[in-house]
């Protein structure tokens, strides 16, 4: 893959070179975008020494785990925001940083090169011509625009996967109490556990964000961010909604539980019942002891199994009618 020289002139139009390992920047119409990945100390250190960023944004850019936030500087903006991302092998959402700076004439954003859109959007931007010409020829605040729009929009099918887990678990919870089941109800809450925790510092960041970005935004164009701050509040409106549907989900499956534990208790109760009458009169003939009734009478074995079996009988007759609703 080709990629641009990371010292090449600002005001040159588009110029290809060898690559750069984990770097790339692109030049449109006098606005530079320099995307890294995966930075290192030697790529914080070029770029101090190329814009002189103030030292602590640049010791955050190396940071993990940096909460979501803009700091306005005098001619330029540092912003650290967190979008999530679904991973398989853990069936799991994470949080993924992107660190930004943004000037007048530049755009440079530094990332572990595992959200899928941002890395898409800067190859093709590196490789057309029409795509420089659509998203870097306003300058440095809208094409940061289209970056933030295109991981917002990233998110969107992530939410439709919870949803769909959600609609599934819905169909199954009446017909399936199992600890297969109860694991799934647990994956799903997880997943909006996680999505809330990353999408909700980022919700204030982004309406910071639209009153720092105007003055490098052009005239009338103030709009744009709206769009991102309503994409936000979908998310979010969503992911409240989600998170009373699992809650609901999650109280039933309990409900449905406890309704089993007693139907089971309800089962032993009146097992009890019927097999007293033969625990009782068993017990009593079954003493070892000196003037037990009918003892030495012929048919006493048959007399004792009348009086365990009729009163069983009676008992389960009784029972069986009350089911059905007989009387």
């Amino acid at each position: 893959m080709l990629s641009l020289s990371f010292f090449q002139d600002k005001k040159q139009i588009v110029q290809t070179e060898r690559p750069v390992a984990g770097i790339k920047q692109i030049n449109f119409n006098g606005l530079t975008w320099i995307d890294i990945t995966k930075p290192t100390k030697s790529e914080i250190d070029m770029l101090e020494k190329k814009y002189e960023f103030h030292e602590l944004p640049l010791e955050d850019c190396l940071a993990e785990h940096q909460r979501s936030k803009v700091d306005e500087y005098e001619d330029y903006c540092f912003i650290v925001m967190h979008f999530p991302r679904y991973r398989k092998d853990t069936m799991r959402l994470d949080s993924e940083e992107i660190d930004i700076f943004l000037g007048h004439n530049y755009l440079i954003t530094l990332h572990e090169g595992e959200l899928k859109p941002l890395v898409a959007f800067s190859n093709i931007c590196q490789s057309k011509q029409e795509a420089r010409e659509n998203f870097m020829a306003e300058g440095s605040a809208l094409l940061l625009y289209e970056i933030i729009k295109r991981l917002f929009d990233y998110c969107f099918p992530m939410l439709d996967k919870i949803g769909t887990m959600l609609d599934a678990l819905n169909k199954k919870i009446f017909r399936y109490q199992t600890r297969a089941m109860l694991e799934e109800i647990s994956i799903a809450k997880m997943q909006i556990i996680n999505y809330r925790r990353i999408l909700k510092p980022l919700r204030p960041v982004i309406l910071i964000l639209e009153k720092a970005i105007r003055k490098y935004l052009p005239e009338d164009m103030e709009m744009y961010f709206d769009d991102i701050t309503d994409k936000a509040e979908k998310i979010w409106d969503m992911l409240e909604n989600y998170k009373e549907v699992v809650e609901a989900i999650d109280a039933t499956y309990e409900s449905l539980t406890s309704h089993r534990m007693n139907n089971l208790m309800r089962t032993f109760t009146t097992l009890q019942v019927i097999v007293f009458p033969m625990t009782l009169v068993s017990g009593l003939f079954s003493m070892n002891v000196k003037g037990i009734p009918m003892s030495d009478f012929g048919n006493a074995f048959w007399i004792v199994f009348g009086m365990i079996f009729v009163p069983m009988a009676i008992i389960g007759l009784l029972m069986i009618f009350k089911r059905n609703k007989w009387f």
